[in-house]
């Protein structure tokens, strides 16, 4: 599978390329002869060159949004750019409307801010040229001249603004249409409706694209517009179910733990693991499976639970959302974590117990259909 490679860093964010980005190079260079349309290599250098300064207007418009979501406290792991446009992978959107609003909105703004300053470029060229209306700047777009990189350029971050100000997922638009509606109908239900409307408008662009202007890269794009619009109703359903399940009801007794008396070795009893380490019912400590390994493989016997264990280790109360728990762990990169109850010990969760809840309540259209054919065969061994 291909990776993406950390080409800059901006203000502490990593800035990825994927190497399908390629491809839309490649692309120009092959299909050369009619983008020269008999201007030449001129023609050539200028859509390459267009094409890496548009790829900068989406890099700015993910930037838009990383920035406002660090603003707000949401940790961002980078910004990547590929064939199909950009992404800003931040933590998690947060909860609140007005939040997810800004967030959305910046990137759409941050293109705003460039079409604003290439305005007076673009109309200071045009007056140089002896322009007398807009008809004269519309012409050269695409045009290879340094008037016609201006203006092709603003065209682009106009068309970038009302593409992701349409009101469907996955544009910021639909998230902005999102974030309106979740105060009066709720996330759950304004999340579907979002999607519901992206949906529509990918098929409409998927049948538009394929029977109208036959272009196999808007019905791509439409394709992906219902992936992605998909994906984000799937993720939001299983992020809902998440906050109504609460740990307790996941935790692993796990046989009490482990006292921090006993010999080192009586921790392998059931297999190497990840254990609380208990006393008088209470936490008093977390043995790790890797702690655990290396040390008997370095001393051996004689070493007691409590010379390896970690001393007041995290803990989670048993009505806390699982969703929570798991945000915890991946912050404080905790491979397990044990739960409690008014300070008494109650069992341990860990990423094995998430990624099982994880398929529970993961939509599966699949599901229905397995289970009527178990049915089904059940019914058979029964006769």
């Amino acid at each position: 599978m291909m990776k993406s490679l950390t080409v800059a860093r901006v203000h502490d964010i990593d800035v990825r390329l994927h190497p399908t980005i390629a491809l839309v190079f490649l692309w120009v260079v092959i299909d050369w002869r009619r983008l020269g349309a008999g201007q030449g290599a001129a023609a050539v250098i200028f859509t390459l060159v267009l094409v890496l300064l548009v790829f900068g207007c989406v890099l700015i418009h993910e930037l838009g949004h990383a920035f406002m979501a660090r603003q707000l406290g949401v940790r961002v792991h980078d910004v990547s750019l590929s064939a199909v446009g950009g992404v800003a992978r931040i933590e998690q959107l947060p909860g609140d409307s007005r939040a997810e609003m800004l967030i959305a909105l910046a990137g759409p703004a941050a293109n705003l801010a460039v079409a604003t300053a290439l305005t007076p470029l673009v109309l200071l060229a045009g007056v140089v040229s002896g322009f007398a209306s807009l008809e004269d700047y519309a012409l050269t777009v695409f045009n290879p001249s340094l008037v016609g990189l201006f203006t092709t350029l603003l065209y682009a971050n106009v068309l970038i603004i009302l593409f992701n100000m349409l009101p469907a997922f996955p544009m910021d638009g639909g998230r902005v249409f999102r974030a309106a509606l979740s105060p009066v109908v709720g996330r759950d239900a304004a999340t579907r409706i979002a999607v519901i409307v992206g949906e529509v408008f990918a098929t409409a662009l998927l049948v538009f694209s394929l029977v109208v202007i036959q272009s196999i890269i808007l019905a791509l794009l439409a394709l992906f517009i219902m992936v992605v619009a998909y994906a984000e109703d799937r993720a939001v359903r299983v992020e809902s179910a998440m906050r109504r399940l609460r740990v307790g009801q996941f935790a692993l007794w796990d046989m009490g733990g482990i006292a921090p008396g006993q010999p080192l070795a009586n921790a392998l009893r059931g297999g190497p693991r990840d254990i609380a380490v208990t006393q008088d019912g209470r936490v008093v400590g977390m043995l790790w499976r890797n702690s655990l390994l290396a040390e008997l493989g370095k001393t051996g016997a004689g070493r007691m639970v409590a010379d390896v264990m970690e001393r007041s280790p995290r803990t989670v109360d048993i009505d806390m959302p699982i969703y929570e728990v798991q945000r915890l762990m991946i912050e404080e990169e905790l491979a397990a974590v044990p739960v409690t109850e008014d300070g008494t010990y109650r069992g341990v969760f860990t990423r094995d117990r998430f990624l099982h809840v994880y398929r529970q309540v993961t939509p599966d259209p699949w599901r229905m259909v397995r289970e009527v054919v178990d049915q089904r065969r059940l019914e058979r061994m029964r006769v």
